[in-house]
């Protein structure tokens, strides 16, 4: 290499470094956070949850729960369930009610909902307030991948997919009342 090639040189590095100094380092970029598979995740992290259902469960003062044609029910004396065994079951299935988000609205026209297993409903869940209309879920099918469960906010309201939390905590408190 000649003396006119390494000036050469010479000067690319020093134009290479001045634009590096000038421009300052690449801003960092957020990680694209993925599912399992690798798909890009859809839910935006910073958007707040819709939850499935608004309430203080200290204002529920009955709790219905209907399964295969089954209606057990559960009544609150003097601040507690006496029909329940363990005796914290209600409660804590009230407190994981009011913490579960809707994931996704779902279509709900009469084929869709039979799709969901909405039509008619696989569960019911009803909750009467003190003061209060009454707070319907019914419960349809899981999804394929069975992380999640068909839901239908009211008798007539939209149908809705949420966590599987909703099915297995439902179970519990079913079997809490004698079910």
């Amino acid at each position: 290499m000649g003396i006119k090639a390494t000036v050469v040189l010479g000067l690319l590095v020093i134009i290479g470094v001045a634009i590096l100094l000038y421009e300052g380092p690449p801003a960092k970029e957020r990680p694209q956070e993925e599912t399992l598979l690798g798909e890009p995740i859809r839910v935006d992290p910073t958007r707040p949850v819709k939850h499935l259902l608004e309430f203080a469960p200290e204002s529920v003062i009955e709790v219905t729960l209907t399964n295969e044609g089954k209606r057990l029910t559960a009544k609150r004396q003097d601040n507690q369930w006496p029909a329940t065994k363990p005796p914290g079951a209600i409660p804590d299935f009230l407190n994981t009610l009011t913490g579960l988000g809707e994931l996704m609205t779902l279509e709900a026209g009469s084929e869709a909902l039979k799709d969901y297993g909405l039509d008619p409903p696989q569960a019911e869940i009803e909750l009467q307030r003190s003061g209060g209309d009454p707070l319907v879920v019914l419960l349809g099918d899981n999804s394929p991948a069975s992380t999640g469960t068909y839901v239908r906010i009211g008798r007539n309201g939209h149908a809705a997919l949420a966590g599987a939390l909703i099915r297995w905590e439902f179970d519990k408190a079913f079997r809490a009342l004698g079910g």
